[in-house]
C-alpha cells in the first residue's frame, strides 16, 4: 500500500487550544436565542398537526422586522421555507402572520421522492441564493418529504443524506429540520422517527409535545429541548393565543396542574416495598381518589425521575416497563431483611423473564 502524500497528510493536522479559538471565532449568532443559531442544524419534532408549522410562521413572523418568541430574542433576516404544502396553505398563513419578501418559498417542488443528486443540486441552489440574499434561516417541513433515503432506519444512509447540509450551515445559514415522531411514544428526546444517527448529528434537539393527550382540546404544549450549547432552554410551557398568532410562556402550570396527583402517588409508592410499574401503580390507586388519566401519570412520573425525586429502572417497552420507586425504599430494604427479600425475588422473575427466549 502507498504511503499517503504530504498533501493528503496536512488534512490531518491536529490543532491546538489556539488554533481552534482563531478557527471557532466569536460565540453563536443566535436567529432565535438559545434555539437557532448561524452555521447551526436544529431538528424540531412533533406529532402531525400538533403546531410545529405554527410555530414555524411565528418565528417567521417576528424575523420580519426582529422580536421575541417564548420571551427570547429573534433576529431580523431572510429565509426559504421548503414545504410539503400547496402554496394555498402558505399564502393563508403569510397573510395571517404577516409574512412578507423576508420569506420566500419552495412548495412541493417533486413530484417524488428527490434522488441523490436532486438533493444535492437544490442544497446547491439555496446555496446560490444565499449568496444573493444573505439568507438567515432554511426550514425543511417536513424532513421525510425532501430526504433522499429509503430508510430512515438505515443510519449510514441518513448520514450521508444530512452532511450536505453542513455545506449551508458552514455558510453562516441556520437550518431547522421539522420531523414526524416514531409511531409509539418514547422517551422525552427519542420521539424523532428513523436512526438515532439523526438525532446525534444535529447542533439542537427539539420537541413539541402535546400537554397531555393528542385528543385533549388544548392550545397548551410543552417545548423541550436538547443541545450543544448552554443557552438552549431545557423546557418551555407554552400556550397558543385565543387567535392563534402567538406563543406564550406560562411557567410551570404543568406542575401545579399535576400537584394533587403527586400527593397520591406518593402515597402509593410509601405503600410498597418493591418497585412499581405504572400499571401496578393504577391498580394500586385508593379508591378514595378517582383514577388518573394515564398521560397524565406518566408525565407526572417522568418529571419526577427527571428531578430526583422518584428512581427508575427497566427499558420502558412492554418486555421490560419502567418501574418507580421512592429513594427513601433504598434505606427500607437495607434495614428490612423481608423488603430486600421480596424486591430480589421481583429482581430475579424480572430476569427470568427477561431471559426466556420467545418460541
Amino acid at each position: 500500500m502507498a504511503s499517503p502524500s504530504l498533501t493528503d497528510a496536512a488534512l490531518f493536522c491536529p490543532q491546538s487550544l489556539t488554533e481552534l479559538e482563531r478557527e471557532a471565532g466569536a460565540p453563536p449568532d443566535w436567529l432565535w436565542h438559545g434555539y437557532l443559531a448561524s452555521g447551526t442544524l436544529t431538528l424540531l419534532t412533533s406529532q402531525w398537526k400538533a403546531g410545529k408549522t405554527t410555530l414555524l410562521a411565528l418565528l417567521l413572523h417576528h424575523m420580519r422586522q426582529g422580536g421575541a418568541l417564548l420571551g427570547l430574542p429573534v433576529k431580523a433576516g431572510n429565509a426559504v421555507v421548503l414545504s410539503e404544502e400547496p402554496a394555498a396553505l402558505w399564502l393563508e398563513r403569510g397573510r395571517r402572520f404577516a409574512l412578507r419578501e423576508h420569506v420566500r418559498w419552495l412548495c412541493q417542488p417533486f413530484v417524488a421522492r428527490p434522488r441523490f443528486e436532486q438533493w444535492l443540486a437544490l442544497i446547491e441552489q439555496l446555496r446560490q441564493l444565499h449568496r444573493q440574499t444573505a439568507l438567515s434561516l432554511v426550514a425543511i417541513d417536513p424532513l421525510a418529504s425532501f430526504f433522499p433515503v429509503k430508510s430512515e432506519n438505515d443510519a449510514d444512509a441518513v448520514l450521508a443524506a444530512l452532511l450536505p447540509l453542513r455545506r449551508l450551515t458552514s455558510d453562516g445559514v441556520a437550518v431547522v429540520l421539522l420531523h414526524h415522531p416514531h409511531k409509539y411514544a418514547r422517551t422525552d428526546g427519542q420521539a424523532s422517527r428513523g436512526s438515532g444517527a439523526l438525532c446525534a448529528h444535529v447542533d439542537v434537539l427539539m420537541e413539541l409535545h402535546w400537554w397531555r393527550a393528542a385528543n385533549e382540546d388544548s392550545r397548551r404544549r410543552r417545548l423541550l429541548a436538547w443541545s450543544r450549547h448552554d443557552a438552549t432552554p431545557r423546557q418551555r410551557n407554552i400556550e397558543l393565543s385565543a387567535d392563534g398568532r402567538e406563543y406564550v410562556v406560562i411557567g410551570d402550570a404543568e406542575g401545579e396542574e399535576l400537584a394533587p396527583l403527586r400527593a397520591v402517588v406518593w402515597r402509593v409508592l410509601g405503600a410498597v416495598t418493591t418497585k412499581q410499574t405504572r400499571a401496578e401503580i393504577m391498580e394500586s390507586w385508593p379508591a378514595d381518589h378517582p383514577k388518573p388519566h394515564q398521560f397524565a401519570l406518566a408525565r407526572l412520573l417522568e418529571r419526577s425521575v427527571e428531578r430526583g425525586e422518584l428512581k427508575r429502572d427497566g427499558g420502558g417497552v412492554k418486555s421490560d416497563p419502567f418501574r418507580y420507586w421512592l429513594p427513601s425504599l433504598e434505606e427500607r430494604w437495607k434495614k428490612d431483611p423481608v423488603a430486600r427479600l421480596a424486591q430480589q425475588m421481583a429482581d430475579d422473575y424480572r430476569n427470568v423473564l427477561n431471559s426466556t427466549p420467545t418460541l
